[in-house]
């Protein structure tokens, strides 16, 4: 039986992971009606926390270990050499990039479709405004505790779970069966970004889905995405915290308003950060550019 999972080919273990995630996804929605019907609430953190354990990370390693000899490792769960400077490499990209996605935010939030479709513009609008009000909701929260608890339910364990499902499980499969690991990054990030549900943030998403995962492609170990993606986390949550207690204004939390040489200054600075971290990649590990 084992022997017949791992010779399935990539587009059957494509398909496979899909039909994994489908089926953790159901346990994850039954876990919340259960929840609804035991009267607690449904949008608490922890509850939160649950289901992005189980759709994303469990499928992720249910995956794995059905179709890979070395469950762990083919997620990318592996130490690398000189993780500190990659590390470093990798925050580096994500500040310098700051302003530049910031930018995408308030392009992609003034995309409007077609007039026809202005019923659906209102909907999809209203979901994602609901969506930020909750995450907000639990931002503003007083106290240390409720910092805290926001820094793990809404920055590491997003990160944890995610980075196995959508760069370890998925890009990889991705990446054997498109053989190529340019499209494999590009469809995964795509795909990251519209499971996130909103469209009118659809590239912002799309360019830091890119960003990790290359840095996963050239680093080698998801441990460095999982930094990676903690840290960008973490920014929102303390930038909330800061706006808060009053230390910066609301308006500085959701959108920093950047003039546009700042914004090109950054994005230079990424693209010789990113090109520092890809050299570093290549010379440790040299991999065929497909």
């Amino acid at each position: 039986m084992k022997e017949f999972f791992e010779s399935t080919r990539p587009g059957g273990q494509f398909l496979s992971l899909w039909l994994i995630f489908i089926i953790f996804f159901i346990i994850a929605s039954g876990c919340t009606v259960a929840v609804m019907y035991m009267g607690a609430d449904i949008n608490s953190p922890a509850l939160n926390d649950v289901s992005q354990i189980i759709m994303f990370a469990l499928s992720a390693i249910v995956f794995a270990m059905l179709f890979c000899g070395k469950p762990f490792a083919s997620l990318g769960v592996v130490s690398t050499r000189r993780i500190v400077p990659k590390l470093l490499l990798a925050l580096a990209l994500l500040v310098s990039m700051t302003p530049f996605v910031d930018w995408l935010t308030q392009v992609n939030d003034a995309w409007h479709l077609p007039s026809r479709f202005s019923a659906l513009e209102e909907q999809l609008r209203m979901y994602g405004e609901q969506s930020q009000k909750l995450v907000e909701k639990y931002l503003l929260r007083d106290g240390a505790g409720a910092f805290v608890s926001n820094v793990v339910s809404l920055a590491l364990v997003p990160a944890v779970c995610e980075e196995l499902f959508f760069r370890g499980a998925l890009q990889q499969t991705l990446c054997r069966m498109l053989r190529s690991h340019h499209a494999a990054v590009l469809v995964t990030a795509a795909i990251f970004s519209l499971l996130h549900g909103e469209v009118f943030a659809f590239l912002p998403r799309f360019v830091l889905g890119a960003v990790l995962g290359y840095l996963f492609y050239y680093g080698g170990s998801i441990w460095i995405n999982m930094f990676a993606h903690f840290c960008n986390n973490l920014t929102v949550v303390v930038l909330y915290r800061l706006a808060h207690v009053g230390v910066i204004e609301m308006e500085q939390a959701e959108s920093f308003g950047l003039p546009w040489y700042v914004v090109v200054l950054g994005l230079v600075v990424a693209v010789f950060v990113f090109c520092q971290f890809v050299a570093l990649g290549k010379k440790e590990s040299p991999k065929s550019d497909n």
